[in-house]
């Protein structure tokens, strides 16, 4: 398992770094110098959010995937020797700095966090342009403090416009295809994307120092639309763009380095634009993490997790509110655990904590997606659902009373004795102009009684609205 582990690091890498580094060869309008290159910064994003990667087997697949894209690009064995220990210096300084980050930061989630990037992001520049310096002379006819500018300049605009969109790559499990649709609401969330698309064509069509700006509010806008990825995605390809317009109107008959030199402040002016859109979308991704952390404080309970009383209400009443709309029906299902106030007097509040939370997880699987569940007092749980009929809510309120009562026990059990619950169930017809609020108090004292009935009848029990009147 180690060796296919080892093996597959050094695919992976090799393979990321050669093709990364093609690329970038590609981009070379002039001389040396690369418009764009992309290798350092995806392969230092690699091994900060995959830090396996950075064995001695992954850095050595790394200078192998550097000198195979440049000697099959006709590149000399002694300049792609330095140019690789340039490139590995650079990368091996910003890890090392990332490695004394937090996790948060480095994933560019608080307002602060992009400042970090552009600290690590200088750092790795400096030890990059300190090793690759020195090779100015036969590079580009440069001194060693020019090559020295060039090196550094080159390497921060480069490793701030790509690594901000390797950092933010989400996980798989968070990967989710946009919906693609035509109403107001669709064209109202793509409208920041067609802004961004329609002012790039609008600085490559106008032209002039100026026109380098133009995406910066269309930037700003998906900054406060879309998520840290798409931001960072949006401002990479901005930024590229920009890129390229700039180094590519230099002519070939132009001296290599005299180019360079004209373009370099332009570049990182471009690159540190970057850090406007990127630290907003930071500041809005810390912002929407507390309003989250608020809404499931004030929606849920603390303990079990699920609905809060004054959630179940809200949303009840919309339930109600919709099948008066279309003449559906409504269940509203109460939960009593049986003999409670024992478990806790003989047990401990502990173990009747244990014992909300378990019934609450059996409740919560059981029902699934097809009802909302909520804690609506100490030890009584509620739950509403639309569109069944009286004898499909029967059967519902009797699976979740099972599920309970079957719920492991014994020794290593979590609840190492039995547990049980009553159910009370009330079942309506919405009328067309039935009022929400009327129609919750009126199923929540229906539910009330027949659970009441429950209770009294012998425990471990399910009674409808219905039952209990016919009693």
């Amino acid at each position: 398992m180690m060796g296919q582990q080892v093996v597959r690091t050094v695919l992976v890498i090799a393979a990321t770094v050669f093709l990364a580094s093609l690329f970038g060869i590609l981009t070379r309008p002039v001389g040396y110098l690369a418009a764009i290159w992309p290798a350092n910064a995806i392969l230092l994003g690699l091994m900060v959010r995959r830090p396996e990667f950075a064995s001695a087997w992954g850095w050595g697949a790394a200078f192998a995937g550097y000198i195979a894209a440049d000697l099959v690009t006709g590149g000399r064995l002694g300049i792609t020797l330095w140019l690789t220990a340039a490139n590995l210096a650079g990368v091996l300084a910003g890890y090392l700095c990332f490695r004394r980050l937090a996790a948060d930061h480095r994933a560019l989630r608080r307002p602060i966090s992009v400042l970090y990037l552009f600290a690590v992001c200088v750092a790795s520049a400096v030890a990059a342009a300190l090793v690759g310096g020195w090779m100015s002379k036969q590079l580009f006819a440069a001194d060693f403090i020019h090559g020295l500018e060039l090196w550094f300049t080159s390497e921060l605009v480069n490793t701030l416009v790509v690594l901000p969109m390797i950092l933010t790559f989400p996980p798989r499990d968070a990967w989710r295809w946009p919906r693609l649709g035509f109403g107001r609401a669709d064209l109202e969330h793509a409208a920041p994307a067609l802004a961004l698309l329609l002012s790039c064509m609008a600085s490559g069509l106008i032209g002039g120092p100026g026109a380098l700006a133009y995406p910066v509010p269309a930037l700003l806008w998906c900054a406060l639309t879309y998520g840290r990825f798409t931001t960072a995605a949006a401002t990479a390809a901005v930024s590229a763009f920009l890129l390229v317009l700039v180094t590519g109107a230099v002519g070939p008959q132009v001296e290599a380095f005299a180019a360079i030199n004209s373009t370099s402040s332009t570049r990182l002016g471009i690159a540190l634009m970057a850090l406007g859109p990127l630290t907003v979308a930071s500041v809005n991704s810390a912002r929407n993490e507390v309003l989250a952390s608020l809404s499931l404080a004030v929606n849920h309970d603390g303990m079990t997790g699920v609905l809060s009383r004054r959630a179940f209400m809200r949303i009840s009443r919309a339930i109600l509110a919709k099948a008066a709309r279309h003449r559906r029906s409504v269940t509203l299902l109460m939960f009593d655990i049986d003999n409670f106030k024992q478990i806790n007097d003989g047990h401990g509040h502990q173990v009747g904590d244990e014992v909300l939370i378990m019934v609450a997880k059996v409740l919560d699987r059981e029902l699934g997606a097809h009802g909302r569940l909520a804690r609506i007092g100490g030890e009584e749980f509620a739950v509403v659902v639309a569109d069944l009929s009286a004898e499909s809510a029967l059967a519902l309120a009797e699976r979740l009373r099972a599920a309970v009562e079957a719920a492991p026990q014994g020794e290593g059990a979590v609840v190492p004795f039995p547990i049980s619950t009553c159910v009370g169930v009330s079942h309506m017809l919405v009328a067309p102009d039935g009022d929400p609020d009327h129609g919750l108090s009126l199923m929540l004292g229906l539910a009330d009684g027949a659970l009441y009935r429950a209770k009294s009848a012998g425990r471990n029990s399910v009674v409808s609205a219905a039952q209990a009147a016919i009693a």
